[in-house]
């Protein structure tokens, strides 16, 4: 089992792994995620046809988001594990470019992305600054991991990772009167928070990765565990003015 570029190794390896041009596949695949998300849009907006608008998004666009994120989401997710040339969650899948990686891993990428473009074009006018920024932040970052020389799988595994905890958020927002919710989201955001800061050290230590690549996407992901767990924390009661029983102002950070 060959080891991946990590420090000391050859500069050739990482030469070798040039970025990728976005394909005409990537393209269409992100189109049709896209499409289908709409889609989604739609028949969410029938089956759950509630009025409550929960911080400028309805009801039904919460309940798609954890729908997503119990269903579609791990499902491409074991899809890449399982392929046969992906090996599992081995230190060589996480190296891989995204031109290498299984198909399952990139039509994760896909998804991460249809589930932020469904909410724009336009945004809801109430949804605050800060979602705003959080969905282009998303989008771009997704576009960014498809062209890296390196590091598609770890994008992929720690993307999921953050929309695990993200999950746990959407139902604290649907369900805020709930103690096992409440329970639930504090120790799923801290369990995905630090698993993410790990990943970070992992993307440091990758060879092929451009430095500054590795410094946009390490301060991106210290940046939103830190918001993450702030708002965590708030809602605890632990920090701020906030009562323990209030759930934070936002949906999450990025790929929440």
């Amino acid at each position: 089992q060959a080891a991946p570029i990590l420090p000391g190794a050859s500069a050739d390896a990482g030469a070798a792994r040039c970025v990728p041009a976005m394909g005409v596949s990537t393209a269409a695949g992100l189109a049709a995620a896209s499409a289908a998300g709409r889609v989604a849009n739609r028949l969410f907006q029938r089956v759950v046809p509630s009025p409550q608008v929960v911080d400028g998004f309805p009801r039904w666009r919460w309940v798609l988001s954890a729908v997503t994120q119990a269903t579609v989401f791990p499902s491409l997710l074991l899809l890449a594990w399982g392929a046969p040339a992906a090996g599992g969650p081995s230190w060589d899948w996480l190296a891989l470019p995204a031109s290498e990686a299984p198909n399952g891993a990139r039509w994760y990428v896909y998804a991460l992305v249809a589930s932020q473009t469904r909410d724009m074009f336009p945004m809801p006018p109430a949804a605050s600054a800060t979602m705003r920024v959080h969905h282009w932040v998303v989008v771009l970052a997704c576009l960014l991991a498809l062209h890296a020389p390196q590091g598609f799988g770890l994008f992929v595994l720690g993307t999921f990772v953050l929309e695990m905890g993200s999950m746990t958020f959407n139902l604290r927002k649907l369900y805020p009167e709930s103690r096992a919710v409440e329970i639930l989201y504090q120790a799923c955001m801290l369990c995905s928070n630090l698993a993410a800061l790990a990943g970070g050290v992992v993307l440091l230590r990758m060879d092929a990765i451009p430095v500054w690549m590795k410094a946009i996407y390490f301060v991106a992901d210290v940046g939103v565990v830190i918001g993450r767990q702030l708002h965590a924390l708030k809602d605890a009661g632990l920090m701020g003015a906030h009562a323990a029983r209030e759930a934070p102002t936002s949906r999450g950070a990025l790929a929440g």
